[in-house]
């Protein structure tokens, strides 16, 4: 707080000076007389300026040593006016591609678009609001090429995932960094329990409230983001604030949304059968978990009292004790909610002579599709700046305060896990025991006797009603970010700038888990806290003018340190010794881990560019970093161990200013050299250390992907483990090298444009935590080592099919296509886990040289049937790559009765590799955005279409449900014969492949019965590649309808009515949830596996904004 307070005082100066100016006014149309509303007004050679309202008016406080203003919009050619006498100047633009747009650039530079040697791509906050987004991250998905959003979950306050074109490190950080005005910004999304089960968390970009953003801005390639660094590598995306500006008075901007949002989709449940075996009901109280059952038209309730349900037991049709007719319960569809979100936000800017200011507050309440699950944010923020001292004075700062607050349900792999249980519970049970609000009726889940009621008597997994109001997730932040500018101008060649920016916050949560919960039977609760901080801080000297006539320069040399603090207090008490009393207080054992992470670069850095007749630009850039990271306390300091220097250059070339084409209005060539890298993933890598092991799914936890792994206290003894993973103190930087190639045209005067980029990029010397054998102590060491390699293209075409005084319709497309292939790993190193599951899990892959085979990053690898793999198509051997095309190898030894000598179980059904194999690619083969704008008079529309091909995803919720018997999968399902064995008598399905002893068609029948599906057709058998889909999809990402009234109500500038859809229509041919959703949430880079996550959600908003 004392940082940012020294912050205020200086920003609040500005309000106090004053010098020598003249007020303009006017207004600014087409050459029809049409409003351009939106255009931008600035006093030239200073940031000074306006934008024009809903009648294309402005007003602009104009110094009295500046004479000339520059008018510019989209789509039109800039226009620069002299003043003169008069203080009213009406403008009219003429349509056609204006070359001297600015574009933010890396370090918040902007440089005239014709300028830039590299694929920049922008997105106005107006496109992000209308999409009714939580998160700006989410609001970008479809809006930029290159850009490949993942929405976690369909929870309140999930998280998203933001990678800009591909993967650059094998382990450590792949998501874009964010940058706000300049400063970058934290984006973690810290776990407390381990990523694959827990809550769906936040992340902090979700801390911006979208409604505050002036406009975003993509650096993709390493020679836009050089300048950044070690951060660089993977891409920036760079957020403009809104700011005050001079004009007449106050203004007020209030905008207010209603959303109701539902279940977009959900797995299909089987409804015929009810809880059992081998045809024979099985009541709760048994605790058998499977359903297979009888069928439940064969079913009748006996009405009697029975503590598992109000309506009896369940009987035969033909049983003198039936009474009323078995109904299947809907337990998903009774349980999944009608979300609802409000969010307000209301804005006051202004200014006078000098100075601007804009206050805003926001506030957004969101309760999920899940009862009781919500999520809460504040935002508070103010900016200001100021021109003093004769217009050499330039001071800018913004202090924003973020409180946010969760209440969230635990899912994904996990007992205790809503989905896991809710799929799998019976449609034979009923969960919310005949109460008609059973999240508030402990009745549902609850006997007297404080004994869990569920499906399987109290054991194997929660009520979901219990986990709803017994084992609940709370958090709380408190954030506070801002910056300070402060630049003096001596002349056009010499400025000197300071820039102080910081960000800090306090996240602190609370996990219950009350006694006779499934994940904890002896209850649990954890107190996690989380501290961070960071400070980022840049001085520079730069400049531009004209060296002669034909040739300008601008520089900008300087130096950056960022400093980094993070703490995380982490304590958990075990054994509760009474129920409903979740506090530590009243645990039986207490542990605590404490750990500090605490990073720091130091910078130098410059910037040379260079234009020739304003049709050839160059651009050269150097950054070095000194990374405290790799540094080892092992071995004496050398400052050239952790010094890493990054270069850039670009060109670009505006070869339509050399030709004369009526047809061609804009045509630039640009090509790019860039470089990158890093520092150690994580902070003390470079050493060995003692660690508790924990839940939280970082680098040195202990578990196999189902369990919690290994807890200390064990067994009531504490104490200390080595790291899992052991160090390194010889860790070099990593690099990441850049090529880039771009051609940009404009065609008749802009109503048809093209942006096309191809790029190569090579990231070798990563460092990499790589599994070594278990008698060095340790499970993973890290190396430096590794290469990955990317290539990829972005076309960006937009097309202006009409447009009129009265109406006009904006069409763009954003292709994307990428792929990022693991070149090498350490040597005899065959993988390298990311995530998942002993079964199924996501790992990158040595290259199969011996077969000339090379993977694409994070490879889904499991457990696989034999399918043909040799020359002649009619067998398999092990020792082959693996041919998921090849017929299926059928297993025909040996007999299916039971009463004989070789009675084979597997008899007709697949082969079972002995060996794991690549199973599936979760990468897009490509992305596609379609947006369309239309305006008629008042009225607009919007609406874009996010197309993903390819990427496959482990269906592992499916898996598990066909084990437990109530996927639809498992409906049409065999019984069993009559002395409980599966009847190939009757058998009727034929499995599609060839015999294994002579390769010749199968014609075996066998039974899909609940052998079957409990085996190696069911989710935890041995296979793991029938439950591998495509998890391509086609869907209308949002749809926007809005009138504005203008100013038709006294008093009002102006009033919008707005209604948006968000996820309106789904198209996939993916059987689980919203095949968007990640189970491990946005942090990890094993992207690709369902396992009972959240489902994602279809929404409806009415909005309404407000300007006085």
């Amino acid at each position: 707080m004392k940082k940012l307070l020294m912050v205020l005082p200086m920003v609040l100066l500005a309000f106090t000076l004053a010098v020598a100016q003249r007020t303009i006014t006017g207004t600014v149309t087409d050459d029809q007389g049409t409003p351009l509303i939106g255009a931008s007004v600035l006093v030239k050679g200073t940031t000074s300026g306006t934008v024009t309202d809903v009648e294309g008016a402005y007003s602009l406080n104009v110094p009295k040593d500046r004479n000339t203003l520059v008018y510019s919009y989209t789509g039109y050619s800039t226009l620069e006016v002299e003043l003169g006498a008069s203080n009213v100047l009406d403008v009219t633009l003429q349509e056609g591609v204006t070359l001297e747009t600015a574009v933010v650039t890396a370090l918040g530079v902007e440089r005239q678009e014709k300028a830039i040697g590299y694929a920049v791509q922008e997105v106005g906050g107006g496109e992000l609001e209308e999409t009714n987004a939580v998160s700006f991250i989410d609001a970008l998905s479809g809006k930029a090429a290159g850009v490949q959003v993942t929405q976690a979950s369909g929870a309140a306050g999930a998280a998203s995932r933001v990678v800009l074109r591909g993967q650059t490190s094998f382990n450590g950080n792949n998501e874009a960094l964010i940058v706000v005005d300049g400063v970058r910004l934290d984006n973690s999304e810290n776990h407390t329990e381990r990523s694959l089960g827990g809550v769906a968390n936040s992340n902090r970009g979700m801390d911006l409230n979208p409604n505050d953003i002036e406009s975003v801005t993509v650096l993709k390639g390493a020679a836009a983001s050089a300048l950044y660094g070690v951060e660089g590598a993977r891409g920036v995306v760079l957020i403009t604030t809104k700011k005050g500006a001079s004009g007449k008075g106050i203004k007020i901007d209030f905008t207010t949304r209603y959303t109701l949002s539902e279940v977009n989709k959900l797995p299909e449940f089987q409804d015929q059968y009810v809880q059992g075996i081998s045809g024979e009901w099985l009541g709760p109280e048994t605790g058998w978990p499977l359903s297979f059952g009888p069928r439940a038209d064969t079913l009748f309730w006996d009405g009697s009292d029975y503590q598992y349900d109000k309506n009896g037991r369940i009987v035969g049709q033909s049983d003198p004790s039936a009474q009323t007719p078995f109904k299947a319960y809907d337990n998903a569809g009774d349980l999944y909610q009608t979300g609802r979100m409000w969010t307000n936000n209301l804005s006051f800017s202004g200014g006078n002579d000098v100075s601007n200011y804009r206050f805003s507050f926001g506030r957004t309440d969101q309760t999920g599709i899940v009862p009781k699950n919500t999520y809460e944010r504040t935002n508070v923020g103010l900016a200001a700046g100021a021109r003093l001292l004769d217009n050499k004075l330039d001071i800018s700062g913004s202090v924003n305060y973020v409180k946010t607050a969760g209440r969230r349900i635990q899912q994904g792999s996990n007992t205790s896990g809503l989905n896991l249980g809710l799929f799998r519970t019976p449609i034979s049970f009923d969960n919310s025991n005949g109460t008609s609000d059973p999240a508030d009726s402990p009745e549902a889940y609850v006997f007297p006797n404080n004994r869990q009621r569920n499906f399987r008597g109290g054991g194997g997994y929660d009520n979901p009603y219990w986990l709803i109001n017994l084992n609940p997730f709370f958090d709380n932040v408190n954030r506070m970010y801002g910056s300070f500018r402060a630049a003096y101008t001596v002349d056009q060649w010499l400025t000197f700038s300071g820039t102080f920016g910081t960000d800090f916050y306090t996240d602190n949560r609370t996990q219950e888990f009350e006694v006779g919960s499934r994940n904890v039977p002896a209850g649990q609760v954890i107190e996690d806290q989380w501290n961070y901080f960071h400070t980022d801080i840049y001085l520079n000297v730069l400049g531009n003018g004209n060296l002669t006539d034909d040739l300008t320069l601008s520089y900008n040399l300087g130096t950056n340190l960022w400093n980094k603090r993070n703490k995380n207090n982490y304590i958990q008490g075990d054994g509760l010794n009474f129920f409903g009393y979740r506090e530590l207080s009243n645990a039986q054992s207490i542990s605590s881990l404490i750990d500090n992470f605490n990073e720091r670069n130091f910078s130098l850095f410059g910037s040379l560019d260079l234009g020739y007749r304003s049709f050839l630009y160059v651009t050269l850039t150097g950054r070095n970093d000194w990374l405290s990271t790799l540094v080892a306390p092992s071995k004496a300091f050398n400052a050239g161990d952790i010094s890493v220097f990054y270069p850039s250059a670009s060109l670009s070339l505006v070869f339509s200013e050399l030709i004369d084409s009526r047809a061609l209005s804009f045509g630039k060539a640009r090509v790019s050299y860039g470089q990158v890298g890093g520092g150690a993933p994580a902070a003390y890598l470079t050493d060995t250390y003692y660690t508790v092991p924990n839940t939280t799914g970082t680098i040195n936890s202990l578990n196999d992907g189902w369990t919690n792994g290994i807890l200390f206290p064990y067994k009531g003894i504490g104490g200390f483990t080595y790291n899992a993973l052991q160090g390194n103190a010889n860790l070099t930087p990593s690099t990441t090298t850049d090529i880039e190639f771009g051609l940009d045209l404009r065609f008749l005067n802009n109503k048809l444009r093209l942006d096309a980029s191809y790029y190569t990029r090579e990231s070798k010397d990563q460092i990499i935590p790589i599994n070594v054998a278990n008698t060095t102590g340790f499970q993973r060491s890290v190396f430096n080592s590794g290469l990955l390699n990317t290539k990829g293209g972005e076309v960006i075409l937009g097309i202006t099919p009409v447009k009129t005084p009265d109406f006009s319709w904006d069409l763009n497309f954003n292709f994307s296509k990428w792929k990022t292939t693991v070149e090498a790993l350490p040597e005899g190193v065959p993988n390298q886990y990311l995530d998942g599951f002993t079964g199924t899990s996501i790992y990158n892959i040595a290259p199969d040289k011996e077969n000339g085979i090379v993977y694409e990053y994070g490879q889904l690898y499991g457990g696989a049937f034999q399918h043909a793999n040799t020359p002649d198509g009619r067998s398999f051997d092990a020792s082959l790559p693996y041919n998921p095309n090849g017929a299926l190898i059928i297993d025909d030894s040996g007999s299916p009765d039971p009463n004989a000598d070789d009675y084979n179980t597997n008899y007709g059904y697949p082969l079972v590799d002995p060996n794991q194999r690549v199973i599936g690619n979760p990468n897009p083969d490509f992305l596609l955005g379609i947006n369309n704008t239309l305006h008629f008079k008042g009225l607009s529309l919007s609406f874009l279409f996010d197309i993903k091909q390819g990427g496959d995803i482990w269906n592992g919720t499916k898996g598990a449900m066909v084990y437990f018997g109530t996927s639809k999968l498992t409906e049409d399902r065999d019984p069993l014969n009559a002395d409980g064995y599966s009847d190939y008598a009757n058998a009727t399905n034929v499995f599609e492949g060839i015999k294994a002893s002579d390769g010749s068609a199968n014609d075996i029948r066998t039974p899909l019965d609940e052998n079957w599906y409990t085996g190696n057709g069911g989710g935890f058998g041995a296979v793991a590649e029938h439950f591998i889909e495509d998890g391509s999809f086609a869907r209308l990402r949002y749809a926007s309808l809005s009138y504005n009234f203008g100013d038709m109500i006294n008093g009002l500038s102006d009033l919008t009515v707005t209604f948006t859809g968000r996820n309106l229509v789904l198209i996939t041919d993916y059987t689980g949830v919203d095949p968007e959703t990640s189970l491990v949430g946005s942090s990890s880079n094993g992207q690709g596996l369902e396992y009972f996550q959240m489902p994602g959600t279809r929404s409806y908003a009415l909005g309404l904004n407000v300007k006085f």
